[in-house]
């Protein structure tokens, strides 16, 4: 199972579905995640067979890549997938266009916070319950300490039965404290 923690800017659309199972987190370039969007879906009307998440992962980076020198888009990406064959996976593919491949992941101010308390808390094969209650902790631990906290979170989750939406945290109440 892949868990995502993310901060919603409230009018901004920042993660997008690009298959069923696979869900991408991106910074507000929307016409690259879109490019990216159709194209995966492209790829699978040409060929009947879709990408897994590890090629889409390497097809993102390739176009980043591409783009670099003209279109210097300043876009960091996580990309959750779930394949049938090999099960979940996590990419993080920064403005500069490298490729990892990561058990856990978050950006922006808040990241250092979250990563911290991932470090501390995470591990292999969580349940659903348990990754809930760690982005609960990464939440409260982000809201309580940096300056000014992101008002609004939106737990999505991508496993064997989708990509979908699974929790909003609108205010500190949501979240239970560590």
């Amino acid at each position: 199972m892949s868990t995502m923690l993310l901060y919603v800017q409230i009018e901004t659309q920042l993660i997008y579905n690009l298959k069923k199972r696979q869900m991408k987190k991106t910074t507000p370039w929307a016409q690259f995640t879109e490019y990216i969007q159709k194209n995966v879906a492209l790829y699978q009307f040409r060929n009947g067979i879709p990408l897994t998440t590890a090629a889409t992962a390497n097809f993102t980076r390739g176009e980043l890549a591409t783009a670099l020198p003209k279109i210097p888009y300043m876009v960091n990406i996580i990309l959750a997938g779930y394949d049938k064959g090999t099960g979940p996976s996590l990419y993080y593919i920064d403005y500069i266009a490298s490729l990892h491949k990561l058990d856990k992941a978050a950006f922006g101010y808040g990241s250092y916070f979250a990563l911290s308390m991932m470090d501390r808390h995470y591990r292999r094969g969580m349940t659903v319950e348990e990754a809930i209650e760690l982005v609960d902790k990464c939440i409260t631990e982000i809201r309580s300490r940096l300056v000014i906290a992101p008002p609004n979170f939106v737990i999505k989750i991508v496993d064997k039965d989708g990509a979908r939406e699974f929790a909003w945290r609108e205010s500190i109440k949501d979240a239970p404290t560590a």
